[in-house]
């Protein structure tokens, strides 16, 4: 298994202050309907770390749906495909794409069980645009660990 970065230096901005301010749940006791169906960014964290920003149309499509979802194809989500290559060393590029390779059920869960064991994060924003830009922000001024895959 591959291990995250142990230098942890967000900067002291006020978008990742408010982000990293934000009210976190953990992703075990996340339930579908506490996400927003708003646009937003969110931030996973994993022992008080951040590992991944992303953002979406919809927090709670996204968030919940694509990321903890539970089924052997990885496509739908960067986040399960660069969990996979922490925890199995199969790179992204490997389980997208058109060509992609699926994983097994055994590796599937333990992704699903990694994502579990962290917390999440977000920001609603007033659109879609928003979001972008903020992320797009967010990832210039600090990228996390599972951004960098």
């Amino acid at each position: 298994m591959r291990e995250l970065h142990q230098d942890f230096h967000p900067p002291s901005t006020g978008e990742w202050t408010t982000l990293l301010a934000a009210p976190t749940v953990p992703a075990r006791e996340l339930g579908r309907a506490e996400l927003p169906d708003a646009p937003g960014v969110y931030l996973w964290q994993r022992d008080g770390r951040p590992v991944y920003v992303g953002m979406s149309a919809s927090l709670r499509g996204r968030a919940w749906g694509k990321h903890l979802g539970g089924g052997v194809s990885l496509a739908g989500s960067s986040l399960r495909r660069n969990v996979c290559w922490l925890l199995f060393s199969i790179p992204p590029n490997i389980t997208s794409g058109p060509a992609r390779q699926k994983v097994t059920a055994e590796q599937a869960a333990a992704i699903r069980d990694w994502l579990l064991g962290c917390d999440l994060s977000w920001l609603e924003v007033p659109s879609v645009t928003a979001a972008d830009e903020l992320e797009r922000r967010l990832r210039s001024e600090y990228l996390p660990d599972l951004n960098r895959v």
